[in-house]
């Protein structure tokens, strides 16, 4: 019972610990690593590791803060993504709540099974940390993207904020439309996530000899 709670105890500052540093990296501004152009987010970093090293539900947990992080940011713009869509009121609140927590809630939770199941089958015990660091970049990038598709195409004023050439291309191939519009840096922040999330992993591995 005595290990039991020791064993609680460290999982719940494990966690605190991974929620400080989403705070701590947001606050600032170390969330973000400037590129030629643009910037890369490094944000799913703590809940790509806490999902590895803690489980989905710790990774759940992390993307919840992630998003709650992105809500708020949402909040200080005045929701402008749900505003250039022609969104207001509970519709635009409720539609931000779900592309910025819901998406990165299932984002930490997949990727935390992601990570269960290479595991099981990676006799290296090396790679699966890897994957589960790429995993979480790219999951977040297909959960927000798919929701704000959905979001664009059943817009108010889709027409006139988009233009007619820009919609065709959105309603008749998402997917392109989608690479245009996050393709370079999205790349960018999977190929980063899954050098620094699985580099810390495996640290983390050899050092707690999990």
């Amino acid at each position: 019972m005595q290990n039991k709670k020791k064993t609680n105890l460290r999982y719940l500052i494990e966690l605190a610990l991974l929620m400080a540093i989403l705070l701590m990296m947001n606050i600032t501004g170390l969330a973000m690593i400037p590129l030629p152009g643009q910037y890369a987010s490094i944000m799913t970093v703590p809940v790509a590791v806490g999902a590895m090293m803690l489980g989905p539900l710790a990774g759940t947990v992390l993307g919840t803060t992630m998003g709650c992080i992105s809500f708020y940011t949402a909040v200080k713009t005045g929701f402008a993504t749900m505003t250039l869509a022609g969104y207001s009121g509970a519709t635009m609140i409720i539609l931000t709540l779900v592309n910025t927590i819901v998406t990165r809630a299932l984002m930490g939770f997949c990727t935390g099974w992601v990570f269960k199941a290479i595991q099981k089958i990676d006799k290296t015990k090396t790679i699966c940390y890897y994957v589960g660091g790429i995993a979480a970049p790219l999951l977040n990038t297909l959960f927000y993207m798919t929701v704000l598709v959905i979001v664009f195409l059943n817009a108010p004023n889709i027409a006139a904020v988009l233009g007619e050439d820009l919609l065709y291309k959105l309603q008749h191939n998402a997917v392109l439309f989608v690479a245009a519009y996050v393709g370079v840096q999205a790349l960018i922040e999977a190929a980063v996530g899954c050098i620094i999330s699985g580099s810390i992993c495996k640290v983390l591995k050899v050092a707690l000899k999990k």
